[in-house]
């Protein structure tokens, strides 16, 4: 990927000679010094080295790279974390991702996959003798080299003697690869979530499958930590070393040295399995969808079902990228030579109509009620409890009687797996022509650069706000506002303003009033851009409360996910805004983990 016409040509006395990938919070560059070495040069975004906390995550960065050293990591060989723009220099090693791998070539097998277990497993070794737990293990965090896999990107790591940053109690990192522990006790996870994070990354580098994947993050963290793993076409003897690293108690987890024999056990070539098995290592690479997933007991008259379309990434203290606040360092960014990896779609289905720009005649609006008991149920809908008045649900579930209700939609991104519902050329693509993914969640970002574009964008997701208009909703909450945050290089907040300026149009036309999601960055617009009031996650934790409070006109409903931040909301706000907190999973009553608290 060649240079852009904004980015520096040297840093650190390292000339950058290319790009080799970029992401939310900041660009990581091929580099070379002068006597000629090629480095893989990570520079963080301008505007977050002006956050100390992002700073002081940056170091621990660089400090856990320094700690850890191995034939299958990574090495940093210069660094500057307190310079004007953060920057950090590893050994450059040519090779690809292995999601790229098994996304473009197959699971692999054999020999490939024996390799690759035992070069993990002695990279967990190398980074746990440092006194590191890596947090972040997954697929596009191995780079497969020709001498072996190296395991990359410290940016969420934890040093066991480091307590400083670990203390809020936020949740970092991947859920289909997360431990347990990492949504029930961040701040307590050991090296076992390692081993649990490797379990999962070798099924899907075995089947292209992962062992847990639900249609959101929600229902996949709920897996992780109540349901066993998905292990079709997983053969032994990795099927009974994965069972046992992907035990939800840590303590039964093996341990490396324990693992190490286990893996030696695996096969150097391909073993045969008779015709008809499932266990085949050509399984197909599609994902199962025959998981069984937590009830919603309130719109499905008692039967399982997939919420395939119920979206909003969550509370950002479960983001593993936080937009402006940048408080959980450079994840998705390699430290090394990482080449991002394509990805097929489906046939379109999807509408080109043209969507509407004015409206002809525009019925009658009505906001929520101001300061009232509220609850969030996006991730599963039950019976409110008594004395609440507005209701926010996915935009598949019915309302709830008798109260004010508010319908999510995903608006800004393709829903994980349902990339085939849109035309392939609404797809955000990189220079390589690759789909660009939110890969915390899996989600194809939508291509809303183009007025053209925006306009078919907004086609379809206005068949889903006159759904919401027929069930009965007041309101819509478009979700993913903040999408162009993640992609800077990509999109830009003009595009979102008039993305969303067309969906606001359209929920008008149709009665309803219009959320802004998050995305405080936009709140000055929110009268331009047509929108009512404001759904807000975690203002109370980001101290931003008074800024949504004084744009919407106190008409802000907040949901907190931690018992810190429901004490800041409340202390300040719990006689001007509607204040919730929930379980991060936001799971339905009844469900095991299901939390509600108001002030």
């Amino acid at each position: 990927m060649s240079l852009s016409s904004g980015d520096m040509e040297s840093i650190g006395g390292y000339a950058l000679v290319d790009r080799l990938g970029s992401g939310g919070m900041g660009v990581v560059y091929l580099g070379r010094s002068d006597s000629g070495r090629r480095v893989a040069v990570k520079v963080v975004h301008a505007q977050y080295a002006q956050d100390e906390e992002f700073r002081t995550r940056f170091r621990q960065e660089v400090a856990a790279v320094r700690r850890v050293s191995g034939a299958f990591t990574a090495p940093v060989v210069d660094a500057d974390p307190d310079a004007e723009q953060p920057w950090m220099a590893t050994l450059y090693v040519p090779g690809r991702t292995l999601s790229d791998i098994v996304a473009k070539d197959g699971p692999l097998r054999g020999r490939e996959l024996r390799m690759l277990a035992l070069g993990l497993a002695e990279a967990l070794r190398d980074i746990h003798r440092a006194g590191v737990v890596h947090r972040d293990l997954k697929p596009s965090n191995v780079l497969m080299a020709e001498d072996g896999p190296r395991v990359i990107d410290f940016g969420i790591s934890h040093a066991v003697d480091n307590e400083a940053l670990t203390v809020t109690g936020r949740l970092i990192g991947t859920p289909p690869f997360m431990s347990p522990e990492q949504f029930t006790a961040p701040r307590d996870v050991t090296a076992a979530s390692d081993i649990f994070s490797l379990g999962s990354l070798l099924v899907y580098a075995a089947t292209g499958n992962r062992p847990f994947d639900g249609s959101s993050p929600y229902l996949t963290g709920y897996q992780v930590m109540y349901e066993a793993p998905v292990l079709d076409g997983v053969a032994e003897p990795l099927r009974s070393i994965a069972e046992r690293c992907l035990d939800k108690h840590p303590a039964a987890r093996p341990e490396l040295a324990e693992l190490h024999r286990m893996l030696r056990t695996l096969p150097d070539s391909a073993v045969p399995v008779a015709p008809g098995r499932a266990d085949s290592a050509e399984t197909s690479r599609q994902v199962s969808h025959t998981r069984p997933v937590p009830r919603d007991p309130a719109t499905d008259g008692g039967k399982g079902g997939t919420d395939r379309t119920r979206t909003g990434h969550g509370p950002r203290g479960r983001r593993i990228l936080v937009g402006l606040a940048a408080a959980v360092a450079v994840t998705g960014l390699s430290i090394a030579a990482v080449k991002t990896g394509s990805h097929q779609n489906n046939t379109s289905q999807s509408s080109t109509a043209p969507a509407s720009t004015a409206p002809a005649s525009v019925a009658t609006v009505t906001p929520p009620p101001k300061h009232v008991r509220w609850d969030y149920q996006i991730g599963g809908a039950y019976a409110p409890a008594t004395g609440v008045q507005v209701v926010s649900r996915s935009h598949e579930s019915a309302p709830a009687p008798g109260v004010y209700n508010i319908c999510n939609i995903n608006a800004f991104q393709a829903q994980e797996d349902a990339e085939g519902d849109w035309d392939s050329d609404l797809l955000l693509r990189d220079a390589n022509g690759d789909v660009v993914y939110d890969e915390d969640w899996g989600e194809a970002a939508l291509d809303i650069r183009t007025d053209a574009k925006r306009q078919r964008i907004a086609a379809k997701v206005n068949t889903w706000i006159d759904e919401c208009a027929a069930k009965g909703y007041k309101a819509v909450e478009p979700d993913n506002y903040d999408t162009f945050t993640r992609f800077p290089k990509d999109l830009t907040a003009d595009q979102a303003k008039a993305l969303m300026k067309l969906l606001s149009v359209h929920a008008h036309e149709k009665g309803l009033a219009i959320a802004q999601k998050n995305t405080l960055e936009l709140a000055a617009y929110r009268a331009s851009v047509g929108l009512d009031f404001a759904v807000v996650e975690e203002c109370g934790e980001w101290n931003e409360c008074g800024e949504f409070a004084e744009a919407f006109d106190n008409n802000v409903l907040v949901v907190e996910y931690t018992a810190k931040g429901l004490s800041e909301v409340c202390s300040g706000w719990a006689s001007t805004l509607s204040i919730v907190r929930r379980d991060q999973l936001l799971v339905s009553k009844g469900t095991s983990g299901y939390f509600r608290q108001t002030c």
